[in-house]
Formats: C-alpha cells, sequence, structure tokens
C-alpha cells in the first residue's frame, strides 16, 4: 500500500511524493470549513469531516480566498494538503490559522483516496487517466466544458490498494 498503512493513524487522505510547491498565502473561507462532504463519491461517508479534505481540488475565490473547485473552474489552483478541520485530538492548523495548505507545480506527484466515484466519476481507473475537477471538488475523470485539467493518473486506484498516483499538470 503506498502511504501510510499501519492502520493505527487516521486516514490522511493525501500523500506527496514528489512536492512541487506548498502555498499557504491564500486565506479559507467560512464555507471552505462548513462544507458537507456526503455526495460525489462512495469514498466518504457520514464519519468524513465538513469542510475542504486533504486531496480535494481548490481554486481562487474571492479576493485573497481559496474555495472548492467545480467543474467549471478555470482558475484552479491546487490540491488540498491536510482536512481543513483536522482530526479529533489532533493540530486543527487550518481552523487556527485561516490558512489553506495546498500543493501545485508541475512537478508534483501525490497519492490519493478522495476521489469522484459516482456522478460520471464511477468505472475503473486506467493509469495514463486525465484528471480533472469534479462538480463537487473531488478529482474525476470525466472534463466538464471549461473544466481544468489537474493531472495524469500514473498508478490506477484498485479493490486492493484505494489510493492513485497523480502527476500534476497545474
Amino acid at each position: 500500500m503506498i502511504g501510510e498503512g499501519s492502520g493505527i493513524v487516521p486516514d490522511r487522505g493525501m500523500n506527496i511524493l514528489a512536492r512541487g510547491t506548498l502555498n499557504t498565502l491564500m486565506n479559507l473561507t467560512e464555507a471552505d470549513l462548513t462544507q458537507d462532504n456526503n455526495t460525489g463519491s462512495t469514498r466518504v461517508g457520514a464519519d468524513t469531516p465538513k469542510g475542504l479534505l486533504a486531496g480535494s481540488v481548490v481554486s481562487v475565490g474571492a479576493s485573497g480566498t481559496v474555495v472548492s473547485a467545480n467543474g467549471a473552474d478555470t482558475d484552479v489552483v491546487g490540491i488540498v494538503v491536510n482536512n481543513a478541520v483536522g482530526y479529533p485530538y489532533e493540530s486543527s492548523s487550518g481552523v487556527g490559522s485561516g490558512k489553506c495548505v495546498y500543493l501545485h507545480g508541475a512537478s508534483s506527484v501525490f497519492t490519493t483516496d478522495l476521489y469522484e466515484t459516482t456522478h460520471g466519476g464511477g468505472g475503473v481507473w486506467a493509469a495514463g487517466d486525465p484528471v480533472y475537477s469534479s462538480d463537487n471538488g473531488f478529482l474525476t475523470r470525466h472534463q466538464t466544458s471549461s473544466g481544468t485539467l489537474i493531472g495524469i493518473v500514473l498508478i490506477a486506484p484498485s479493490a486492493t490498494d484505494p489510493f492513485m498516483a497523480v502527476q500534476m499538470r497545474i
């Protein structure tokens, strides 16, 4: 299994394998901390935290903020590194600082187990698939009319390993 597979730590959702740039310039909005994440993917459930999730896609919001991307965004800036609200008994640095840490840069490679499995994102993923942002801010294989190419799948998820590796293009 790629990433933290001990089963002791909570699922982090994203692991950086080759880091381009981490950006903390942009601020979180109230919606970034409170949005529901119970649609678009069977990878999330009732116990999934609210707010931006590690591995989700963000775009530019109002001046100085980032927001969850939707399939039509042309101003996508990166992939969220940590859940905005954190986990119980752990640092809640997003809430405390009001900042969103996101990964960007074409030299970046990451793995994530957060991706679209419904709303047209289902089916079998394969190495070489292009990756876009879904309407829910998750990674999907299906491009909308004006969606931005996020990256290319290097290693597809499988029944035994739900993580997929992505080479970023943004």
